[in-house]
């Protein structure tokens, strides 16, 4: 229950390893995205993510924690909307996610960028020209030379939130000396990211035209489906990185490739509806008819910045969730102006670490969002993956308990481990079926509960 795929090597032989959760998880975000869903919805996708992720790596007390916070957030939905045990779903239902679906265009994606790194590590003539063609997009693009001195775009130094033992915001660690020391190596990974992400979009590409999907459709996906392959990717790291049990603690948040992917992604949407990319003809004359205006709207967010802040906001939001887990407010948001009087060029990235505190504490807490409408301006997904960070952290302080107070081995023996991954997957079993469920953990008060006792 990883929901990520990998590539291993040993004794010069390799092999992918493509984990069909990750496409079904993307699935489930790209649904509450392009149906315009309610944050908690998202949120409870999120939730049981960590809670299999959680399960996984032998926490099964936080794993079923997780799992009644989401549960005890949905009926908090259902008294906000009066509606009893009825699940009210408010959504624009999009006939166009069938069709992705049906084609596994989200699949040929993964198993193309995993296809992408297989080849990087064995080397093969077959791919060397679309390789070195997003290579050499890439060393264009890295450096932002609109301003008086180049400025780097793609990567950025990994930041540390400190907290005291009260949970108090206690400032951050920018690691600028790591980032100059480690940034060879950063880059080439990104590079490698986004030559798989080439390849995965070529395949994607290829299971479109077989099911006779627009491009418009295609493209209309990528942005959000990148980004939440890096929000996914974010809670997995950051899971283990959480305090247990206390709430000191010192966080460490890498800075994310997704604007590199995404940026890369527009610039190979460029090159494949001009015919520049070496890829077959059908793959070139499928994206000939993606219509202009459309991809120059979004060469827009190029121009102006916006995609630079839409690659940072998945960090924004987990740090401002975190310290709402463990300080119960937000601290105030330092005036711009005065971090760039104080410290000229360096001020950018304090002003990144602290931007979570222009938001309101709203965004993080899904029990105010039970009112949310759609917009421009506003996104379910990621307010819901907000959210969820706000609860998994609270709940990983607050657990006093140790791990091995209830053991894998502990529902094995009783032969209850189908039974168990279906209760930390219990959310998304009553939301699909419209209704709440108070039988949901009933089989398993014994396994929860005990534990206290003995701890």
């Amino acid at each position: 229950m990883q929901w990520s795929s990998v590539v291993l090597g040993r004794n010069g032989t390799h092999i992918a390893f493509v984990d069909v959760e990750q496409a079904n998880a993307l699935s489930f975000l790209m649904a509450r995205g392009l149906w315009a869903e309610m944050p908690i919805f998202s949120y409870a996708e999120f939730m049981i993510r960590g809670a299999e992720a959680l399960y996984d790596d032998g926490d099964l007390l936080l794993a079923a924690a997780l799992s009644e916070r989401a549960n005890a957030r949905l009926r908090e939905y259902c008294r906000y909307c009066e509606s009893g045990s009825i699940i009210l779903r408010p959504k624009a239902v999009d006939p166009v996610l069938l069709e992705l679906m049906e084609a596994n265009v989200l699949l040929s994606f993964i198993i193309g960028h995993e296809l992408g790194h297989l080849l990087q590590q064995v080397g093969n003539a077959g791919v060397v020209a679309l390789f070195d063609w997003v290579v050499a997009r890439y060393d264009e693009s890295h450096l932002d030379k609109s301003g008086q001195i180049a400025r780097e775009r793609f990567l950025g130094p990994e930041i540390v939130q400190k907290f005291d033992s009260d949970g108090t915001a206690a400032g951050y660690a920018v690691q600028g000396t790591k980032l100059a020391r480690l940034m060879p190596g950063m880059r080439g990974q990104q590079i490698k990211e986004v030559q798989s992400d080439a390849l995965g979009v070529i395949m994607s590409s290829a299971a479109s035209i077989a099911a006779g999907i627009r491009v418009e459709i295609l493209f209309g996906i990528f942005l959000a489906v990148l980004e939440n392959t890096e929000m996914l990717m974010v809670l997995r790291r950051l899971l283990p990185r959480l305090p247990r049990g206390e709430k000191r603690a010192a966080i460490p948040l890498e800075n994310t490739s997704l604007i590199a992917r995404q940026f890369l992604f527009l610039r190979l949407v460029r090159g494949l509806k001009d015919g520049s990319v070496p890829v077959p003809v059908n793959i070139l004359h499928y994206w000939s008819t993606l219509p202009e205006e459309t991809l120059k709207h979004f060469e827009t967010l190029i121009d102006d910045g916006r995609l630079e802040q839409i690659g940072l906001r998945s960090g924004i939001m987990v740090r401002g969730s975190i310290e709402l887990a463990l300080q119960g407010s937000l601290g105030k948001a330092p005036v711009t102006a005065d971090l760039v009087e104080k410290l000229g060029m360096v001020a950018g990235n304090l002003i990144v670490a602290s931007a979570h505190l222009g938001y309101p504490e709203a965004t993080y807490m899904v029990e105010r969002s039970f009112g949310w409408t759609p917009s421009d301006d506003n996104d379910g997904v990621l307010y819901g993956f907000a959210s969820a960070v706000r609860d998994i952290c609270d709940l990983a302080a607050s657990e006093k308990r140790p791990r091995q107070s209830l053991r894998r081995a502990d529902i094995l023996r009783n032969g209850e481990d189908a039974r168990f991954v279906e209760f930390l997957r219990s959310v998304r079993t009553q939301v699909s079926l419209n209704r709440l469920n108070p039988e949901w953990a009933s089989r398993f008060e014994h396994l929860l509960r005990e534990p206290i006792a003995a701890s």
